[in-house]
This record gives structure tokens, sequence and C-alpha cells, in this order.
């Protein structure tokens, strides 16, 4: 497609088939849902009902392609899917997989991988939920990862550890990113990464092992501890060697997505605003009336509006076949940070209130502000910018 074919809808009520069957869905899981799972021990917390309902739903197989079962649908309209179950009371974080991870198996899976996996994935009938990239020692430096993958006969062997890896042992698959070979001498030093998909019904406790993370956000994360995994041949996806490149192409899908997600939390907080501010009544007058009240949180409203247009902007330059690139960063900075300002806003409009677990304010609050550090941290979107709209050179 030409850049002047390129065409991107510039409103946010499009696909209003999706949202009101989606807001209906998310009916059934209101806040007391969510509060009811935070108060289980930290291994008891997985919105199994919610994720068994957006599983069967179909929505989830948005991305997948029609001859394996999938939709076969814009990014864009994913991205609504995940706004609208965002803009309610419930969090897309233990589905979100399911959204995006098939991508990187439609686009460098060999025949075998996609006539096996992705059926499965569209029908919800194989969870693919969890990626394992992140490590103690090299966070977001995918260079200085040091899991190891060695080739043993017709097979390989992974040894390592991988931190924050979300839905662990809910998840039929798992994403692995590990070294196979050493960078070339004045190369690229990501170069050398091979990604890999485990099946995690074989692989935990035999090979893999998880140890809950108690955080103060919901996210079912976990630490790993990967020794002598054996893979078999066919769980490499792409070419060996070539999985930094696979990896930068997801994250561009993933931070069109978690802008979404971002951007449904603040519609969110902007609805629970000014409700709040329109009932409540101190002296005599609603606290709307109060400047105080008021622009903050039409100040954020503002930067929600620009952040959803530079996500309308990445997902339509990705649905047009393009890379979307340093776009999607600007997309997932955006909408985090515009969701961050709208829940402080709607955290001060409702004073002390907000701390209360029953208006799910403190809760929502969080989980915000985690999207501001994973996936895909601030710095690193910033230096992705830098780097490549910017022409500074690479700072990390």
């Amino acid at each position: 497609m030409t850049d002047a074919l390129l065409r991107m809808r510039i409103d946010d009520t499009d696909y209003n088939e999706f949202r009101d069957p989606l807001r209906a869905m998310c009916d059934a899981f209101p806040g007391a849902y969510w509060r009811a799972l935070e108060d289980n021990p930290p291994d008891e917390r997985f919105p199994e009902d919610f994720a068994r309902a957006a599983m069967e739903s179909g929505f989830l197989s948005a991305l997948v392609d029609e001859g394996y079962g999938g939709a076969g649908l814009p990014l864009r309209v994913a991205a609504v899917i995940l706004e609208t179950i965002h803009s309610t009371s419930c969090n897309a974080s233990s589905v979100i997989g399911q959204m995006y991870l098939p991508t990187i198996l439609g686009k460098h899976g060999s025949a075998a991988q996609k006539q096996k996996y992705l059926p499965g994935i569209a029908a919800g009938d194989i969870r693919f939920l969890a990626s394992a990239i992140s490590e103690e020692d090299s966070g977001s430096d995918l260079a200085a990862i040091a899991t190891r993958a060695e080739k043993r006969g017709e097979g390989w062997v992974v040894n390592g550890t991988k931190q924050w890896v979300n839905n662990a042992r809910y998840t039929d698959l798992m994403l692995l990113l590990a070294r196979t070979s050493e960078a070339p001498e004045g190369g690229d030093p990501r170069d050398g990464l091979t990604v890999f998909l485990v099946d995690m019904s074989k692989a935990l406790d035999n090979g893999v092992s998880a140890e809950v993370i108690d955080a103060m956000i919901n996210s079912n994360s976990e630490n790993l501890v990967i020794k002598d995994l054996d893979l078999p041949a066919d769980a490499v996806i792409g070419e060996i060697g070539k999985g930094h490149a696979y990896i930068r192409e997801l994250s561009e899908v993933e931070s069109i997505l978690y802008a979404a997600c971002a951007s449904g939390d603040s519609d969110f907080f902007s609805d629970k605003a000014v409700k709040y501010a329109n009932e409540r009544v101190v002296f005599g007058r609603p606290i709307s009336y109060n400047q105080g009240i008021q622009f903050p949180i039409s100040k954020a409203f503002v930067e929600v509006q620009g952040a959803k247009l530079i996500g309308n902007k990445a997902a339509a330059i990705y649905d047009a076949g393009k890379r979307p690139g340093a776009t999607a960063s600007m997309a997932k900075h955006m909408a985090c940070e515009a969701a961050w300002n709208m829940a402080d806003a709607c955290f001060t409009t409702h004073g002390g209130f907000a701390f209360a677990r029953e208006y799910d304010v403190e809760r929502k609050w969080r989980d915000v502000r985690i999207m501001q550090m994973a996936p895909q941290g601030t710095n690193m979107l910033l230096a992705d910018i830098g780097e490549n709209d910017l022409g500074m050179p690479r700072s990390f």
C-alpha cells in the first residue's frame, strides 16, 4: 500500500460492534471480582473466570489469520478490544499475550508450527499468555542475556533464569529468548539470540521451576529458573540467531496494544472523576465547579485525546503493511503518561475516598503506574525515539 492510500480514522467511537458486546462481557466482572482476587494468596490471584470468558468470546483471536480459524482483523480492531476492556473495571494483563504473541508465529513460524498451534490459539484451546525475556542482570539489555541454549543432537538444552514472567503457570505455550551463539566481533551485540516456543505443560517442574512474586499489582508474575530444559528442534521460531529482530518487531505490536490498554484506563478514570465531581457537594455546590478539580481533569483529557491519535496512527501504519517503528514507542509513552495524569486527577478528585478499595480508584491507579515501566519502560521508549526519529546515537 502506498503512502497516498494510508488512511486513519480520527474518531474514537469506531467499531462499536466490538465495543458493545465487550462491555457486556466485562459487566460480569465488576470491581468486586478483582478486589476479591487480591485477597487471595499470591499464587491464587489469576482471574481464571475472566480469562475463560475472554478466550471463549473469540475477541482474542483478532490478529490470527482466517486460514487458521482466527478473525484476521486489523491491529486497530485489536486495540479497540483492549481499550474497551480497560475502560471498565477489568484488566487484560492476564490475556493480552493471547492477542499479540501469536503474531510472531504468523510472521516467522514454519508451516508446521502454524498448523500445529494457531488453530488451537484462535479457538482458545491453547493458551499463549507468557513471554520470558527479562533477566535479573540484563533487564531490558538484550545483549546481556545470559540464558543459553546449546545444541544437543537434534534438539536444544537451555539453562538460565528469567524474571517477571507473567502467567507462566497458567499458559500452555511460552515464548523464550535465549543466546545460541556469541555476537560476531564488531557486529550488533544483540545478534546470536534465538526465539523458542516452550510447551509449559511439559516444561513446568521438568526443567522450569517458577516462584510467584508477591507484588502490589495483580500481574501473576513469576521468576523462572531454567535448568537442563530439553527442547526439540522444532521449538525454534524463525532463523537461529535472529531473535532480537523478531522481538523488536513483536514489541512494536505490543507497544501499540498496551497504549490502547492505557487509553482505556484513561476513559475509566475520566468517567469516574467527572461523575464523582458532579455528585460530590461541598460548601453548597458540586466540587466540579472548582477549577482546582476541573482543570486537572480537563488537562489530562487533552493529553488522552492526543495519545489516542498517535495510537491510531501507529496502528494505521502497521495495518498498511509497514513497520510503525518509533511511532509505536510514541504511542505507548504518550498513552501511559496521559493515563497516569488522568489517574492522578481522579485520585485527587476523590480525596481520601480514593484510598478506599471499594471505589476501585487505587487498584486501577496501580495498574496504570506499572505500564510506565513494563513492557518497554519509559527510558527504552525515549531512547528508541531519540535514535530512530531524531538521529541521535543509541543510548542502550
